[in-house]
Formats: structure tokens, C-alpha cells, sequence
């Protein structure tokens, strides 16, 4: 409830809703995680370009799965995101 920005808890077909791939008003598609030390993850989302995106739900998303704090988002190039996954992925 305190990361919901005074809104109430989503509702199990709001999730499904804002997550379903098909969703056209959706501004992002999954990209890829990187965990970048014992207790950070990097979430990796595509943006098509667009500088500015609604992204309410993955902070829920990162809260609901334990997240204690988020950052973001933060627009990044696709090298940065290459040199962070290393080779050995």
C-alpha cells in the first residue's frame, strides 16, 4: 500500500491486464535483468525510443517481488546494457 502513490492495491485483473504483451497502450516491452551486486537488479525495458513512458506498474511489479527501493527509469543505450550482461550469458 505505501508504494501505490495513495491508490489502492491493484486487483489481479489490472495486473494481468497492464502485463499482457498484446496490450497497445502499454509504453514498454520486457527486455532483460541483471543483477549488479548481492541485493540489486537492473530490469531492462524496452522503450522503442520514446524518452518519456508510463512505467506504474513495473514499480509495482519490483515492490510486490521484495524491492525495498527503486530507481528509475532511466533511459540507457544498448551498449550500456551489452557491457553490464558480459559474454557469459
Amino acid at each position: 500500500m505505501e508504494h501505490t502513490g495513495g491508490g489502492r492495491p491493484w486487483e489481479l485483473r489490472d495486473w494481468l491486464y497492464r502485463f499482457d504483451p498484446d496490450e497497445d497502450s502499454r509504453g514498454w516491452e520486457w527486455w532483460d535483468a541483471t543483477p549488479v551486486g548481492p541485493s540489486r537488479v537492473h530490469v531492462w525495458v524496452d522503450s522503442w525510443g520514446e524518452s518519456f513512458f508510463g512505467c506504474q506498474e513495473l514499480l509495482w511489479a519490483a515492490y510486490a517481488a521484495g524491492a525495498v527501493r527503486v530507481e528509475g527509469p532511466a533511459l540507457q543505450k544498448f551498449a550500456v546494457w551489452s557491457a553490464e550482461r558480459g559474454p557469459t550469458r
